[in-house]
């Protein structure tokens, strides 16, 4: 039986609701089991706001290989078994989180999941909690001693993304589109979509200026940089096309030209992405040991304990590592 870790997300967040009723509505997940991981007393006090019952057996990791359980639970307890309140950046309930991934990587180096599904946290409450990285990406490149990937993958279906700048200074942004970078981005993306089993992967790749520099009128990146990373990729057998002008190329992947995008920069992808579906949006850690998905939304601190966020985007990403044990 393939089983695949479920860290319920930050106790004062919606993570806990979110879970619950994803476990609840995701109906087709065939014989994976879900192995949850997180603070118990919150993942019941979530049940009981959503007027859910699950019948999740509790194990320890050393039960974890034998278990033939469709759903188990790894209580990893908040410090003093307190009650997180909802809505607040807490220490203990980043400690808890933190804790809750350093136990899943674990899982994953004994090969005891096949992959790991994470609801939303906070990370100035995992860097309060005790977290040197910041943020999951860096702590999963450390430990799978990853430094070559530049950044996560945005999915939102049938779309996806990849960047070839993220949390930089827009005034930086030139000093990163690079030949090597901006291959390094397409070719990542293209293993990545082949390993979530799509086999006819057709990226297009944005231009850093408007109008793609209008041929060196106002800029030089596209033919200095972008343009050689486009045809190294295609010398390798990546259908990848371009430059796209920045402020189109989404319109071609939404009349099904193309399959993926890779964005220069973070804004240029991600104010598209969301605008197409912000709460279906899902945020994949690629070049991991196993598929690694999260929703793209965070923890939602106003609305948490009221029982109203809902799971879409996390079912979505339980979807896409779902797939990936098939491809």
């Amino acid at each position: 039986m393939q089983k695949i870790a479920f860290m319920i997300g930050d106790p004062a967040g919606v993570g806990p609701e979110i879970t619950v009723q994803c476990i609840k509505e995701y109906k087709d997940r065939g014989d994976r089991a879900l192995v949850l991981v997180g603070d118990r007393p919150s993942f019941d006090r979530a049940m009981d706001i959503c007027g859910i019952q699950l019948n999740a057996r509790d194990i320890t990791l050393d039960e974890l290989p034998g278990s033939r359980d469709d759903l188990a639970f790894i209580n990893v307890p908040v410090e003093g078994g307190e009650e997180i309140p909802f809505g607040v950046v807490s220490e203990k309930a980043g400690n808890c989180v933190y804790r809750s991934i350093q136990t899943i990587l674990k899982m994953i180096d004994d090969k005891l999941v096949q992959g790991f599904v994470f609801a939303p946290f906070n990370k100035e409450a995992m860097k309060k909690g005790g977290c040197p990285y910041p943020s999951e990406l860096d702590m999963y490149k450390d430990h799978f001693n990853r430094p070559d990937i530049t950044g996560e993958i945005n999915y939102m279906d049938p779309m996806w993304t990849v960047r070839v700048s993220s949390h930089i200074a827009v005034k930086d942004i030139h000093t990163f589109v690079k030949k090597d970078r901006i291959l390094d981005s397409i070719t990542f993306l293209d293993t990545e979509m082949q390993r979530f089993g799509i086999e006819n992967r057709r990226i297009a790749v944005a231009a850093l200026n408007p109008h793609c520099g209008e041929k060196g009128l106002f800029g030089t990146e596209e033919g200095d940089e972008i343009e050689p990373a486009i045809k190294a990729a295609q010398k390798a057998g990546i259908k990848a096309d371009g430059p796209f002008p920045a402020d189109t190329i989404f319109l071609k992947v939404r009349a099904g030209e193309y399959d993926a995008v890779v964005s220069m920069y973070h804004d240029q992808g991600q104010v598209a992405t969301k605008l197409l579906g912000f709460d279906k949006g899902v945020t994949i850690h690629g070049g991991m040991p196993v598929a690694i998905a999260t929703c793209a939304h965070g923890t939602a601190f106003d609305i948490a304990g009221k029982g109203i966020a809902r799971p879409t985007a996390l079912m979505e990403a339980l979807g896409v590592v779902l797939k990936s044990l098939k491809a």
